[in-house]
């Protein structure tokens, strides 16, 4: 079972680099502009961004973190932009919102890590390694994955456009697709729970970083 899922995986790769490369792109795209974003930012701008992050950090050593609450906030965030990015994916005229989601989620990203190693240096560094890498690239990996199956079903409908399908085999098409989806999707929680249950764990290493 292992060996077929994998096969499958690098036979879908193969036949949709081009694909993989453009998500890759808006991923990129949307890791530079955080990147710039961040470094733009003016002094009061950081100083009150980096205020508000030492107010949590002192919060959470006062008071118990809620960890489900933070993993289900994470987890209706990326249900919610995995249902658009699979909703535009069912219409060819979604493929640039595909691209916009997926580069909106990675600039996001970027902007936190970018700024938090920008601000705090060092201790941001280790701190973005030990408690936002993990997820992180889980996410990307699962939005580079699910952009691409959004992409590819989009474009199958453009190719079929013309052709006459019985109901019975777009609702197989479909349900194929969104089986897709929702399989990368649960790949996906793993992020959010190591962003809620497990990172909060090494948060009391770095007490000095934001204090």
């Amino acid at each position: 079972m292992l060996r077929h899922w994998k096969m499958e995986s690098k036979l879908h790769v193969q036949n949709n680099i081009a694909l993989y490369l453009i998500i890759l792109f808006a991923i990129l795209t949307g890791i530079a502009s955080g990147l710039f974003t961040a470094s733009s930012m003016s002094g009061i701008q950081k100083s009150a961004l980096g205020s508000f992050l030492e107010t949590f950090f002192q919060q959470y050593t006062i008071l118990p973190f809620d960890k489900t609450s933070v993993f289900l906030k994470s987890l209706w965030q990326n249900i919610q932009s995995v249902f658009l990015i699979w909703l535009s994916g069912l219409f060819v005229f979604g493929i640039p919102f595909i691209i916009l989601i997926v580069g909106m989620r990675s600039f996001f990203i970027s902007f936190a890590i970018s700024f938090i190693i920008g601000h705090y240096y060092f201790g941001g560094l280790l701190f973005t390694l030990l408690c936002i890498l993990p997820q992180t690239l889980i996410y990307l990996l699962c939005y580079l994955i699910i952009g691409t199956l959004a992409m590819e079903n989009a474009l199958k409908r453009l190719k079929n456009r013309k052709f006459y399908h019985f109901r019975e085999q777009k609702n197989r098409i479909y349900v194929i697709y969104t089986l897709k989806i929702l399989i990368v999707f649960f790949l996906l929680t793993f992020g959010n729970v190591i962003e809620a249950f497990i990172s909060p764990v090494f948060f009391g290493l770095f007490r000095w970083v934001f204090s």
